[in-house]
């Protein structure tokens, strides 16, 4: 059961709600979660603090920050933040919000799980745990669908897995005046624009990837509307809907970026910066101009982690999760709180990914709430830390 906004003290927390709930049968969960972690301590700038010390049948809430190996001092409000997933050990680190006063900031982040195991009592992700569907029937995480197939299946694999790839939904002649629009927005960013997001080449270029403005072209600013992609939209258990907005990415994928977090993406939440109460659930649609594929740039899934608490790992070669392969006018729907990667492009020359991304909310969100209120504020932030 995830945690909700709650006006619950520092001290009272953590003297009383999260010990009652370590004694419990979730203290084991909580073991596994933080299973080879630091001793953590969360400190106030008034000085008042806990530690959290991992064991092998539980996780220990000791007063003040003597034991801990790491040390983050945040105020009270972001801890509160933290707790009611509205802030994340990454998001607080990089927007400068809480400052790691010992230790080491890598094991801060890596305490993500196990802290929304804590505070949310979300399950940690199991890798080997078998996909079944409401049927009780193991479901191929591989598949891909088409527009005209069973709904009812459409819709129990992506409650499933998290994801879902639907295959020729437009067709070749739309997805040419697209992937054409595309290229006029490419052509027109500038460097200085919070709205276009350059990175590295190794050979010292600098290279647009991604423009955020894709909104701004009326024929993709029509895909918030089209009947075809809110087909697959509908397949969700939830109610969602596009934001009638000018952020619309176009991602332009290219081997050879120096890593920064942004042209190449690490396994990651999209509300892994904060927000998660306020933007989940939200979906991510992937219409593709290119293919995707592991050569020119493909998407990877952790099938069923989008219900749970998440899985801390070290994956560089993009080894873990399923690959999906798409071409020109496939279209891709993820849950964002579920791990996905969008590993760098393995050939050398391109024609590389091309693909426009949507993001689907709750009905009546308005403009700049969700995930696009941390992209806009992305452009000269230096996310290299991301990996």
């Amino acid at each position: 059961m995830e945690s909700r906004s709650s006006s619950e003290g520092f001290d009272a927390y953590h003297e009383t709600t999260l010990p009652k709930r370590l004694a419990s049968a979730w203290g084991t969960t909580a073991a596994r979660a933080a299973a080879d972690l630091p001793p953590l301590g969360l400190r106030l700038p008034d000085g008042r603090a806990f530690t959290y010390v991992p064991g092998r049948a539980g996780v220990a809430i000791l007063r003040g920050d003597d034991p801990a190996k790491t040390v983050v001092e945040l105020d009270e409000t972001l801890w509160q933040g933290l707790r009611d997933a509205m802030e994340t050990p990454f998001g607080l680190i990089l927007f400068q919000k809480a400052k790691v006063v010992a230790g080491e900031i890598g094991d801060f982040v890596r305490w993500e799980v196990a802290l929304r195991v804590l505070y949310e009592e979300l399950p940690p992700y199991a890798p080997d745990a078998p996909l079944l569907g409401r049927d009780g029937v193991e479901i191929d995480p591989t598949r891909a669908f088409h527009p005209d197939d069973d709904p009812a299946v459409m819709a129990d694999f992506l409650r499933t897995t998290g994801y879902i790839l639907v295959r020729e939904v437009l067709p070749a002649g739309e997805i040419a005046r697209l992937d054409e629009a595309a290229e006029r927005l490419r052509a027109r960013a500038k460097r200085d624009d919070p709205t276009a997001w350059w990175g590295q080449h190794e050979d010292g270029r600098t290279i647009l990837t991604r423009v955020l403005d894709g909104g701004t072209d009326p024929q993709i600013r029509a895909l918030l509307r089209d009947p075809r992609l809110l087909r697959v939209v509908a397949l969700s258990d939830h109610a969602l809907a596009p934001t009638d907005t000018d952020v619309i990415h176009v991602l332009f994928k290219q081997s050879g970026m120096l890593f920064d977090g942004k042209a190449d993406n690490p396994w990651h939440r999209d509300c892994g910066l904060g927000l998660h109460r306020d933007m989940c659930p939200v979906m991510n649609g992937s219409l593709f101009l290119r293919p995707a594929n592991r050569e020119t740039g493909e998407l990877r899934f952790l099938p069923g982690s989008w219900q749970t608490a998440g899985f801390a790992f070290d994956d560089p070669d993009f080894a873990r999760g399923v690959a999906i392969a798409a071409n020109p006018g496939d279209f891709a729907l993820h849950y964002g709180d579920g791990l996905h990667a969008g590993p760098p492009p393995t050939a050398k020359q391109g024609p590389f990914r091309t693909s426009i991304v949507i993001e689907y909310g709750p009905k009546g969100r308005e403009a700049g709430v969700g995930q696009e209120h941390y992209d806009l504020q992305l452009h000269d932030v230096d996310t290299s830390g991301l990996r």
